[in-house]
């Protein structure tokens, strides 16, 4: 065996994905498969785990005494991302298609912005695959038909509200201005296209949704409501599923990537809670206000400084403190950046499209990041909701920009995606369809938001709250994704109501209880996901402190960065294994 016969087995690998999942290559910046959707039936799903096996065989079948280092790697973690979906497939992940936070619904308007729109030909593809979700609509009924049968249910709070999200999409006007299948058809493209076709294609893509797609759609909300409700499972608990313990516990092991009992986890959440909460204290000491934490935060509340007046405001103050104030310093500790520049992408109109998305999304977090294709074709961007003014002080979008972008997530992602060193299928991860963990492709859940989270704790070193204000609303991030911990364990595997998690989150954090309930619902829906960043962020930090011990002098904090990122998405035992041969390499010059 030689790299040959592991360079041609990724490369099966991943051409066999691309195919699998024609949402993910498009959203890789492949549209060999654009005319297609994802096929979610339990049918697709034991014949992915067949060809899975054969992939696995061969995989595990490559000696690796002669192969080089980065064949090695390749090889070390496609083997993890096969058997990480083997090892799922017994827990039935897919009778979970759909939920309040994502599913076909919510996921129309990423998958159909990621399909091309330039040529004629590109607009009958658009017009095939937005054909095909009138059959995924059904194919979505059916699978949730069998989960019910086979007591693969959801709680009621994961899915009350899907069928008001589906029917509010589906009686928007029928024009590409609000409608999120007709959005490609907004302005033709001019040149690549006569406008006499266009204007057909675009009756035609009409007449596809007015008579396939949303008789579907309606189809789907009506089963929800109606049947589906009925049936869903009492107990919020995950573990109350079959093979329930286990199953959550996949969960965890899915998203941490490290071995932890939810009792290990809970007491870590603890005790950071603990720790955020003394240094809380001591700004409100500091401040005029004693130990009292929630009067510190009442009296910041009603102060109108800290809150914009309208999205412009808002956008204006993320957009000046990401280009004037956070990139001049990263040189400090970063070498190497991302030839995708995030300030390039500062624009209103890019932040706004938040607000024209289906109500679906704004039921999600106060910002994300949505990482571009390895090819370049679309770029990364930050995103922030602009529909909740008073969810978004001032004094905390410092740390939630250090962590969605620069150098947060867009280093994270397009570092891997500009790697022309390492293969194809390592450069980027699936960020769709969190509810069937853990019967699916890792996502390295630890690694992506562990370094988010480790970036907000960047900004002290490079000085980036300047005032009690903006590092007590990092603290007020910090101490929410702390909580969770204790929330996400004490819900599935310690019998607490969900009236008992919010209690605690109320207690503890410092979020309106509107957004409480949204988050205590999120863990219900996903759960093991929101304990990821603490632990990951954590990983981190220990491994830093080993190389900085390790190597003294020699240590230079941009290398160890440039370490981690490289390394792209994998387990944090990679990580670490990565971190190690760091050391030893610097060691030995």
């Amino acid at each position: 065996m030689s790299d040959s016969d592991v360079r041609a087995l990724c490369d099966e690998f991943w051409q066999w994905r691309m195919r699998q999942s024609p949402e993910f290559a498009s959203f890789c910046g492949d549209q060999r498969y654009s005319h297609l959707l994802d096929e979610i039936d339990t049918k697709a799903f034991l014949s992915f785990e067949s060809d899975v096996c054969k992939l696995l065989k061969k995989a595990e079948d490559i000696q690796v005494n002669n192969l080089s280092s980065s064949c090695k790697t390749d090889l070390l973690l496609m083997k993890d991302q096969l058997q990480t979906f083997q090892n799922g497939m017994a827990y039935k992940g897919w009778y979970f298609p759909i939920n309040f936070m994502e599913g076909l619904h919510a996921d129309v308007p990423k998958v159909i912005s990621m399909s091309p729109a330039n040529t004629e030909e590109d607009f009958r593809n658009l017009n095939k695959r937005i054909e095909c979700y009138g059959k995924k609509a059904k194919s979505c009924i059916q699978i949730l038909k069998e989960g019910v049968e086979n007591g693969y249910v959801n709680h009621r709070y994961s899915v009350e509200i899907v069928p008001d999200q589906i029917n509010e999409m589906i009686s928007a006007d029928l024009t590409p201005e609000k409608d999120a299948f007709l959005s490609p058809y907004k302005k033709c493209p001019t040149g690549n296209i006569e406008s006499t076709i266009w204007d057909k294609l675009l009756e035609e893509a009409k007449d596809i949704v007015r008579t396939c797609v949303r008789p579907s759609f309606k189809e789907l909300a009506e089963y929800i409501k109606n049947d589906y409700m009925k049936h869903t499972r009492p107990s919020i608990a995950h573990s109350s599923l079959p093979n329930g313990q286990a199953l959550y516990q996949a969960c965890l092991d899915f998203h941490l990537s490290l071995s932890m009992t939810p009792k290990e986890v809970f007491d870590l959440g603890q005790a950071e809670v603990e720790r955020i909460t003394q240094a809380m204290r001591k700004i409100a000491r500091e401040e005029g206000y004693g130990d009292d934490v929630a009067k510190f935060k009442e009296a910041l509340g009603k102060r109108e400084e800290f809150f914009f007046k309208t999205p412009e405001d808002l956008l204006e103050y993320v957009n000046h403190i990401c280009r004037e104030e956070i990139q001049p310093k990263l040189p400090l500790l970063f070498k190497e950046f991302p030839s995708s520049k995030l300030s390039n992408l500062y624009s209103i109109s890019v932040f706004l499209r938040i607000e024209q998305t289906p109500p679906s999304m704004a039921s999600g977090p106060a910002a994300f990041y949505f990482s571009g294709s390895p090819d370049g074709s679309r770029p990364g961007v930050y995103f922030i909701r602009t529909t909740n003014l008073k969810g978004s002080p001032k004094y905390e979008l410092m740390a939630l920009s250090l962590h969605e972008g620069e150098p947060g997530h867009h280093f994270q992602t397009m570092t891997s995606m500009e790697m022309k060193d390492i293969h194809a299928f390592r450069r980027a991860q699936e960020d769709m369809n969190y509810a069937w963990v853990p019967s699916r492709f890792p996502l390295y859940t630890a690694y992506l938001e562990g370094w988010g989270l480790y970036c907000e704790y960047l900004g002290e070193e490079l000085g980036m709250y300047k005032d009690n204000y903006s590092l007590f609303g990092r603290y007020c991030m910090e101490i929410m994704r702390a909580a969770r911990l204790v929330v996400d364990t004490g819900m599935h595997a310690f019998g607490w109501s969900y009236e008992k998690a919010l209690n605690f989150l109320e207690e503890k954090t410092f979020l309106d209880r509107k957004s409480l309930e949204m988050e205590c619902k999120r863990y219900i829906t996903i759960p093991g996901q929101a304990c990821a960043y603490k632990v990951g962020e954590i990983k981190i930090k220990q491994l830093r402190q080993k190389a900085t011990e390790a190597l003294g002098n020699q240590f230079d904090v941009r290398d160890f960065h440039s370490v981690i990122l490289r390394c792209g998405a994998g387990p944090m035992s990679f990580l670490e294994q990565e971190v190690d041969e760091y050391i030893r390499q610097k060691l030995i010059k």
